[in-house]
């Protein structure tokens, strides 16, 4: 039981804006005491470049939130006062967290124990977000529910790693569904059927296969029909595949009439159906 669940059983429950707050300072402890590391001025611009932050460097007033006594560059003080005096919301906050590991140069271990003390501290705040590593960048995205983001996303993903070129094609889909709006939830959608037809072409070996020649083909009813998996629900999985494809096709694909409060059920539909055939495919090598 953790600080959150031990409040709540004494009836002292924690609504969102204070975990907010907790997370903050567990995260202003955690990296003020445990890492030293350098952020240089080209790196601060860069930083308040992505964030739209003001650069320190201009202020010769603050030169004391910039070089320590030895001339030394202060990160982590730096970075928090840019956090603490900018941030328009929490998501800015954390956002700014993850852009901070993605511009500066330091240890690659360092990275990866301050990341994971970010995850730690999100899960443990009981917070909404979740964090993913690729290729040594890090992003966010907005959590769903726990059990099926774990069953839909993360083990999806984590088992994609025998399909790279999927595996980089759901990563992206995650990457612009971390920052959708209605504005641009059209494309998000797309993304996510683009790493499904690219997870078919990889996982039937077939280069040319998308959503419409997979149904076309009986492609995917052929691979179930060898499973003996029962007519019922390989007719429910074609009633899935013809009800994503025709909404990517009205919606998505062709038309630019996605909302983003439909996205969470797309990327869900998405794992759903990679989930079933790499489950499948998982028993057959057992």
């Amino acid at each position: 039981m953790d600080y959150i669940d031990y409040r709540k059983q004494l009836g002292i429950d924690f609504n969102d804006s204070e975990k907010q707050k907790l997370f903050v300072k567990r995260i202003h402890t955690l990296f003020l005491t445990r890492y030293e590391v350098e952020f240089c001025e080209n790196e601060d611009i860069k930083f308040c470049c992505e964030m739209g932050f003001e650069s320190l460097i201009e202020k010769r007033d603050m030169q004391h939130l910039i070089l320590s006594k030895n001339n030394e560059p202060l990160g982590m003080k730096r970075l928090f006062y840019y956090l603490d005096s900018y941030s328009k919301d929490f998501y800015d906050y954390l956002y700014g967290i993850l852009t901070f590991l993605n511009i500066c140069v330091f240890d690659s271990e360092i990275k990866i124990s301050m990341f994971n003390a970010v995850k730690t501290a999100l899960e443990s705040c009981h917070i909404q977000y979740d964090c993913f590593q690729e290729n040594e960048k890090y992003f966010i995205f907005p959590k769903g529910a726990k059990e099926l983001d774990r069953a839909l996303v993360s083990e999806p993903l984590e088992w994609l790693s025998n399909y790279p070129n999927s595996r980089k094609s759901f990563v992206k889909a995650l990457e612009l569904y971390s920052n959708s709006t209605n504005n641009n939830a059209s494309d998000v959608a797309d993304a996510f059927r683009k790493a499904l037809e690219t997870f078919f072409q990889d996982f039937f070996e077939l280069k040319d296969l998308t959503i419409e020649k997979t149904l076309e083909r009986n492609v995917y009813e052929r691979y179930l029909k060898e499973k003996e998996i029962p007519g019922e629900i390989r007719n429910n999985f074609r009633s899935l595949l013809d009800s994503y494809r025709n909404f990517m096709n009205n919606y998505a694909k062709h038309h630019d009439k996605t909302t983003n409060s439909i996205l969470e059920y797309i990327m869900y539909q998405t794992g759903n159906i990679i989930r079933l055939l790499i489950t499948l495919k998982h028993s057959e090598e057992k």
